[in-house]
């Protein structure tokens, strides 16, 4: 990692950067939801390697797939294709209101336009329309 990644991921927009690596990263024979964020910490871990990252990170009352340098929470979701898995995730997300970070959602396999569409309207109301993007949510 270059000099000016580190400044940008430590200092100025972490979460951007982690963004564009999810977008870079191509996950090959992954199946469920533990084979994607095995693949995706070692992708991240290769590109990120002067930053922590850390699997199934655990605070209180928020559990997260994957902390990235303590600023960027990633959550996996493979399938997101029923009410109950989005439900699960409102709660999840409801869960970070705590954290300062940000989050990135990664939405993998089949996934439920209609769901998706709630989801990131949730994310804009949790935002409160002040330009901030704190929820990002990626579809792969």
């Amino acid at each position: 990692m270059g000099v000016f990644d580190k400044i940008r991921f430590k200092f100025w927009d972490p979460a951007g950067m982690v963004s564009s690596l999810v977008k870079e990263w191509h996950p090959v024979r992954c199946k469920t939801e533990k084979d994607y964020e095995k693949s995706l910490y070692s992708f991240l871990h290769k590109r990120l390697e002067d930053i922590q990252i850390t699997k199934q990170y655990a605070r209180g009352r928020i559990r997260a797939d994957l902390l990235v340098g303590d600023k960027v929470i990633v959550e996996i979701k493979n399938n997101f294709n029923t009410t109950t898995k989005h439900q699960r995730l409102i709660g999840q997300i409801t869960e970070y209101k705590e954290w300062e970070g940000e989050i990135i959602i990664v939405l993998m396999g089949k996934t439920d336009p209609n769901l998706r569409k709630e989801l990131e309207n949730y994310a804009e109301k949790e935002e409160g329309g002040l330009g901030e993007e704190r929820i990002i949510i990626i579809q792969k």
